[in-house]
């Protein structure tokens, strides 16, 4: 044996000479007592210290392995630990954005001139595997139904068990609704996991609730936006802004009965058909407006949707369509302004 440490073997030899059965039981039952004495002897002799006793101990075993187990889950847990940011990119030209939600492990800011940084996570949270959904909400955008961006604002990522870091990314394609943004607080992107056992969401305690601003060194004005100055037309019509300042002349006022007006005058709205339609109330319901949508989005678009509207408009209520009414009830852009009235000029000209 290693250290010089050897286990003294005893070999005993038993003579049975009685002849009885209770005789050889008593005997045999001496030979392993005296067995079991010797290999505890030399046991002694291996661990004088009584380490014998930890070394065969079940409950020293359990205990490692637990204490191993909760390391393993720890490591575990770190590594499901997720930070989001939200950029934003503006195009001024066409008032339109794009919103990106990253959620990764790290939390470097991604080197980008062109992206504003919206929001960013201070501490790391752990995201369980299931069904995750991104969704986003403010009032000073709508999804670019041009691009069939989803008008619920809604993304869902599914979070797999076997994957221990899973980093995603979802984009929102967005249109402005006013001038101006920022500075300031812009909206709110919620994170918020499935709750297998009732189908919903866990609205009460999301994942994450960002607050999206912008810096006060900020200032976003779109360029197709000019400034709340009235132009005076040679039409008599006062184009501006400001819906105080905007005036449409009765040569200008057509009634949207024809229907070559009403597909030159689609077009400007086109992004704006379901708000215009939802102010239109109780003319149009939102069964209405679900029911154009179905019918003409996903084949011919926003366009014809916008169409539809009008002349369906018209139908319903004909003493009250009119371009006057158009352009002056329903808060539409300038530039939306500007091209109605330059098609109305254009029909004008060709009578």
């Amino acid at each position: 044996m290693s250290d010089g440490k050897q286990i003294v073997i005893i070999h005993f030899h038993v003579t049975l000479q009685t002849k009885s059965i209770e005789s050889d039981l008593l005997a045999c039952t001496w030979f392993a007592l005296l067995t079991m004495a010797a290999y505890h002897q030399g046991l002694k002799r291996l661990y004088p210290d009584g380490d014998e006793d930890d070394f065969f101990s079940r409950k020293r075993i359990k205990q490692c392995s637990i204490q191993y187990t909760k390391k393993i889950l720890k490591k575990k847990d770190r590594r499901k630990e997720y930070h989001c940011q939200v950029y934003l990119k503006l195009y001024p030209t066409t008032c339109k954005c794009t919103l990106d939600v990253i959620v990764n492990s790290t939390n470097e800011i991604i080197s980008d001139n062109q992206s504003i940084l919206l929001a960013r996570s201070r501490l790391g949270k752990v995201i369980k595997p299931g069904v995750v959904r991104v969704r986003l909400v403010s009032s000073l955008f709508t999804a670019d139904t041009d691009v069939h961006e989803d008008p619920s604002l809604t993304k869902l990522e599914i979070v797999k068990k076997e994957h221990s870091n899973h980093s995603f990314d979802k984009q929102f394609a967005l249109q402005l609704k006013n001038n101006q943004i920022g500075p300031g607080v812009i909206g709110k992107l919620f994170l918020e996991s499935l709750d297998p056992s009732n189908g919903s969401y866990n609205n009460e305690s999301p994942i994450y609730e960002l607050n999206l601003s912008l810096s006060s060194e900020y200032q976003i004005v779109p360029a197709s936006f000019p400034q709340k100055d009235a132009h005076t037309e040679t039409c008599g019509c006062i184009l501006s802004s400001d819906e105080s300042c905007l005036i449409i002349s009765d040569q200008c006022n057509l009634k949207l009965s024809d229907t070559k007006l009403i597909h030159r005058l689609a077009e400007p709205i086109r992004c704006q058909w379901k708000t215009i339609g939802r102010e239109l109330a109780p003319c149009f319901s939102e069964v209405d407006l679900l029911d154009i949508h179905e019918k003409y989005f996903l084949a011919d678009g926003n366009h014809e949707c916008a169409y539809q509207l009008l002349r369906e408009w018209y139908i319903r209520k004909p003493h009250q369509a009119d371009v006057r009414f158009l352009m002056t009830k329903f808060k539409l852009t300038f530039d939306a302004i500007v091209k109605i009235h330059d098609e109305i000029r254009k029909l004008l000209t060709c009578k």
